[in-house]
């Protein structure tokens, strides 16, 4: 860091010593009605006169007829002849008398005239800069620092000056800057150490940009240094642009508006540039939403840039200017907040930005004209650039140090991490060698670390396997793994007893500076494997139970192929497991009716299967009765009560009795779904005509009553035929568009209902995973 200050300093010394040639003071003649008087010690060696004060102005191109006087440096649209006053177009004569001057070689500097204008000499033409115009149409717009160069030959010649300026484009017109007079040499040496300045700077910038570009390419995490090249990268473009606008001297035929447009609108790109720059050094300071406030008009501003001229443009450049002083503001409260905070590099890039924040008043105020001083921006951003590499190499520094005291932190917290678990951490290079070896592996194996260290990792395994998994080993090493980073192997390894054990191994693999290394996690999982094999064992022994379950359920339930049955009917039975909590029965009472009935428990899988199995053996002890359905359910539920109350478990019933011989049927429902029966010309619903069972042993239910003539259909079903969710669980199949399938389908076979009954909900949920036990019995009557 301390060789880059020593630099600057040289540097900005070779500076002052270059810049001998400067303007005289204050004290110099000023022109007074055009004429400035100057005495022969007024341009002594190495001095340059400014030709500031009252110039002749003329309206047009060489009109006779004196309009008056203006001040130079200035813009004639402030002037107060009524021929210019608020005007920024137009066409006008600019006259100078010098008198005082001795024979020699002498020249003029001329700087920023706005927008084009031919210069004589003593009556003759010597400079046509761009293609002055009184119509706007055939005006050719050129800016730049000419030189023009006359001698004097007699003593106390008077010297003419004459510019014929035009200006259609621009939103100010007239000389903006001073011309300065002095003899040819001091001229020339002048122009040729702003040369140099300017291409060193320019050689500055360019190596700052690279090596800033180059240091965010070998870290891609500091951004700071990717947005520092990017404003090296501006400021070194503008330098062909401003001042001394190079790029005409490189390309004549460059286009004079594309070259406008290029060096003012890369002032908005490189504020947008420089706040990013800013975030990315303070992101806590410079948050995301004033950030975005400040950089989006940037790009704005460069939009309209791009589409207008004239005094448009210039009002909005003004406008920008204020919002460029509230932005200047807003970065020195940021910068300061991060000096407060004691951010690294903070005080130096507060100080970096002072030097900024004079060079950029300086522009502001010449560019309106305020002052007549050049652009020292690049100048100031040159030595900003500089102090911003003394920032990099702090800030580089500072993770330098960050990254020792962490890769410090990381390795005593991996040891003592290390020690302090009980799997075995083993690292080891690519030839196989054992590299680190921690407690918890000294626990599982045996081996004390300086016994083990740079052995092979074969060591670990048993002999008649090492040839095998050494190859393995071999394999993971060399194929890196890119693919797939990390791995586990189960294997039998070798303790230092020569005791066997079952081992699983995690392997990973990592590269540090060229160098590869595998790491391995080992775990003991001998107790695990036998644990594994019991829970196979009893998962075994389980599934066999849940198979038997299986047989003697479905052996509880009627078939319809089993026997002759007096009616056709189906069923169609799908528990969500093995077995299930749905249960149906069909068989004929004393009295000669044939009672059908059909239950749903709580829940599904093995404990609602337990629980149908408990209510078919209760119902079994109370269907011999000839009693009414209702009575049927109350007993039942008497029953029931008892246990269920005290597992919290509930069921839905419906008891059906038909008698074949009057077509009478009698039913009762304890809280099961609506059942139907469907006719040719009718739909009837059976609802719920008491509680759900298992709720309260005092439950009542009714029985109600239906006489049918002729042939009908009754369809029982458990809760799962229509409480289906599309796969969204959006969406409920529902009872609604279950009743409307049956009607639809009153002609189809029974038997054919069932199977497209399922394949509609399978479509609907586009699965075959139902949410419930399925129980649905399709039965025709009265045939």
């Amino acid at each position: 860091m301390i060789p880059r200050f020593i630099f600057w300093i040289s540097f900005g010394g070779w500076i002052l010593l270059q810049a001998n040639c400067k303007p005289i003071s204050d004290s110099s003649p000023k022109a007074k009605n055009g004429i400035l008087i100057v005495s022969k010690e007024t341009l002594a060696e190495n001095k340059i006169l400014p030709l500031e004060g009252e110039w002749e102005l003329q309206e047009g191109f060489q009109k006779n007829g004196l309009v008056g006087f203006i001040k130079v440096p200035g813009f004639w649209g402030d002037s107060e002849f009524p021929a210019f006053h608020g005007k920024a177009s137009g066409t006008a004569t600019y006259k100078l008398k010098v008198v005082g001057l001795k024979p020699g070689e002498y020249a003029i500097k001329f700087h920023e005239i706005h927008n084009a204008y031919r210069v004589y000499i003593n009556g003759r033409m010597l400079l046509e800069f761009g293609k002055p115009s009184e119509s706007p149409e055939s005006e050719v717009r050129r800016i730049g620092k000419p030189i023009v160069h006359f001698p004097i030959e007699k003593d106390k010649e008077p010297l003419e000056i004459i510019l014929e300026i035009s200006n259609w484009f621009e939103g100010v017109g007239g000389i903006r800057r001073t011309p300065e007079l002095g003899n040819f040499q001091a001229i020339t040496a002048t122009d040729k150490t702003k040369r140099k300045l300017d291409f060193l700077t320019f050689g500055a910038l360019l190596f700052f940009g690279f090596s800033s570009f180059f240091f965010y390419l070998l870290t891609k995490e500091e951004s700071s240094s990717f947005y520092l090249s990017l404003v090296c990268a501006i400021l070194g473009l503008r330098i062909f642009f401003t001042e001394e606008h190079y790029i005409f001297e490189a390309f004549p035929q460059f286009p004079p508006l594309l070259e406008f447009r290029i060096d003012q609108g890369s002032l908005f790109f490189l504020a947008a540039v420089f706040l990013s720059y800013i975030r990315s050094l303070f992101p806590n300071e410079l948050k995301p939403v004033p950030y975005r406030i400040f950089v989006i008009p940037n790009f704005i501003m460069l939009g309209i840039f791009w589409m207008f001229q004239g005094d448009l443009l210039e009002s909005l450049f003004e406008i920008y200017l204020i919002f460029m002083f509230v932005l200047i503001v807003v970065v020195f409260v940021v910068m300061t907040k991060a000096a407060l905070h004691k951010r690294t590099g903070s005080i130096v890039f507060l100080i970096s930005c002072l030097l900024l924040l004079f060079g950029a008043l300086n522009d502001t105020l010449s560019r309106l004209g305020w002052i007549p001083t050049p652009y020292i921006v690049p100048y100031t951003f040159l030595l900003f650039i500089a102090f911003q590499s003394v920032l990099i190499s702090i800030r580089y520094r500072s993770l330098l140090k960050f990254t020792d005291s962490l890769n410090q932190e990381l390795q005593i917290k991996f040891r003592s991490i290390s020690a302090s678990i009980q799997e075995a951490i083993l690292v080891s290079d690519l030839a196989g060698k054992i590299l680190f070896w921690n407690e918890g592996a000294v626990k599982i194996f045996g081996w004390e670390g300086e016994e083990i260290l740079d052995s092979p990792l074969e060591r670990i395994l048993p002999e008649r396997i090492r040839n095998k998994h050494k190859k393995a080993f071999r394999r993971f090493y060399t194929s890196r793994r890119k693919n797939n980073p990390s791995q586990t192997i189960e294997m039998i390894g070798l303790k230092k007893d020569n005791t066997e054990f079952s081992l699983e191994l995690s392997l990973t693999h990592w590269i540090i500076e060229k160098d590869q290394y595998v790491g391995l996690i080992i775990r003991d999982v001998t107790q695990r494997k036998n644990l594994e094999s019991q829970r196979d064992k009893a998962l075994n022994l389980l599934q066999s139970d849940l198979h038997t379950a299986e047989k003697l359920q479905k052996s509880m339930f009627p078939n319809p192929h089993a026997k002759n049955w007096p009616f056709p009917w189906s069923v169609l039975y799908l528990p969500m497991g093995p077995i299930g909590g749905d249960l149906y029965d069909i068989r004929k009472t004393k009295n000669g009716s044939w009672r059908f009935f059909i239950a749903d428990a709580t829940g599904h899988g093995t404990q609602a299967a337990l629980l149908t199995m408990a209510i078919k053996a209760d119902y079994d002890t109370v269907e011999e009765m000839d009693s009414q359905p209702g009575i049927i359910l109350e007993q039942l539920n008497q029953k029931i009560h008892p246990m269920f109350h005290n597992l919290n478990s509930l069921f839905t019933a419906f008891i059906l009795d038909w008698d074949p011989n009057s077509g009478r049927i009698q039913y009762a429902s304890g809280g099961h779904p609506e059942q139907v029966i469907l006719t040719k010309d009718a739909k009837i619903t059976l609802p719920k005509t008491g509680p759900i069972l298992g709720l309260k042993a005092s439950a009542k239910f009714d029985t109600r009553s239906y006489q049918f003539d002729s042939p009908f259909r009754l369809f029982l079903f458990s809760d799962g035929a229509f409480e289906v969710f599309d796969k969204n669980l959006m969406q409920l199949y529902g009872e609604d568009r279950f009743h409307s399938y049956l009607q639809e389908n009153l002609q189809t076979p029974i038997s054919q209902i069932l199977d497209s009954h399922l394949k509609c909900l399978y479509l609907f949920r586009e699965s075959q995973e139902l949410m419930d036990d399925l129980t649905f019995l399709a039965i025709t009557l009265g045939e």
